[in-house]
């Protein structure tokens, strides 16, 4: 039987993939474990880790036709922004099967359909439109360069010494134009739990899903038709975006990344946000706020 596990990574499309590993070192002080080029995915990527979460920024390779490969299709259509999230699962062969009995379609590293049953070990991506993203699962390789899974590995520089004091991922936003069948499918599709839902009038209603061993989803609704959000749904459909961090102290987080000159789009009590000019597209959150129910 499957079972989701810990978050593989996030994956961040970008244009420049130099300048946008240069701005994850400065702001954030990333332990970088992998960077190199994936000739059948036609990418260059780094993974690196900031806290105990991994993030994936990449960019499309430069090599003849590399645009009509799915991230370059992808890259036409969206720009820089959250391409997907990676998960590691036990058990691909069994989740393959879940996803034929709910039809959802599944796909190869290069795009191509896969149907259940599928072979142990394969890496299985989805059709965005049906699970609201773009979703990658994989299993845990024999042998792995992960950083979170060698012998001695600790998070505690991040949430001890750096001053952005970051726990963890406080959960990972997925902009929906309906929660129901959202939930339906984190729950009842990837065995997810619902943890908390709360509305702000006249800004968003959100549904909080527990997924795997360390992941929450935020499933969320603009109500607000002229907010960014509601923009960016109506521009791009449901989508991946934006992860929030939860941070130890905020205020000691906002000085520094104003001292990196990140600029700051909103500030309340509790959270800040920032300019996604200053982040490669990417909308980035920190918080001190615990989300209620949360079983991390």
């Amino acid at each position: 039987m499957f079972k989701i596990g810990k978050l593989f990574h996030l994956t961040h499309l970008v244009d420049d993939l130099d300048a946008c590993d240069q701005w994850y070192d400065e702001v954030f002080s990333c332990h970088r474990f992998y960077r190199g080029y994936e000739k059948l995915a036609v990418r260059d990527a780094s993974l690196l880790t900031i806290g105990d979460v991994v993030m994936e920024p990449l960019s499309l390779a430069k090599v003849d036709g590399a645009e009509n490969s799915p991230i370059g299709k992808f890259k036409a259509r969206f720009g820089q922004r959250f391409h997907s999230i990676a998960w590691y699962v036990e058990d691909c062969a069994d989740l393959a099967a879940q996803f034929a009995r709910h039809q959802i379609k599944m796909f190869n590293l290069v795009g191509r359909p896969l149907k259940a049953p599928v072979r142990p070990g394969t890496a299985i991506w989805t059709q965005p439109r049906q699970t609201h993203g773009l979703l990658e699962f994989a299993e845990i390789p024999r042998f792995t360069t992960d950083a979170r899974l060698q012998p001695g590995w600790s998070s505690s520089f991040w949430r001890e010494r750096h001053p952005l004091g970051i726990e963890r991922a406080s959960h990972i936003t997925v902009l929906v134009r309906d929660p129901a069948p959202a939930v339906s499918f984190y729950c009842d599709v990837l065995r997810g739990r619902l943890i908390h839902e709360e509305e702000r009038a006249g800004q968003a209603k959100s549904v909080f899903v527990s997924v795997g061993e360390d992941t929450v989803i935020e499933l969320r609704k603009p109500l607000s038709p002229t907010s960014d959000e509601a923009r960016d749904l109506e521009q791009n459909g449901d989508s991946i975006y934006a992860v929030t961090f939860k941070t130890i102290n905020l205020a000691r987080a906002a000085d520094f990344l104003r001292s990196k000159k990140q600029k700051i789009q909103a500030q309340t009590g509790d959270s800040l946000l920032l300019a996604r000019a200053n982040t490669f597209g990417m909308v980035v959150g920190f918080t001190e706020r615990a989300i209620p129910n949360d079983p991390r």
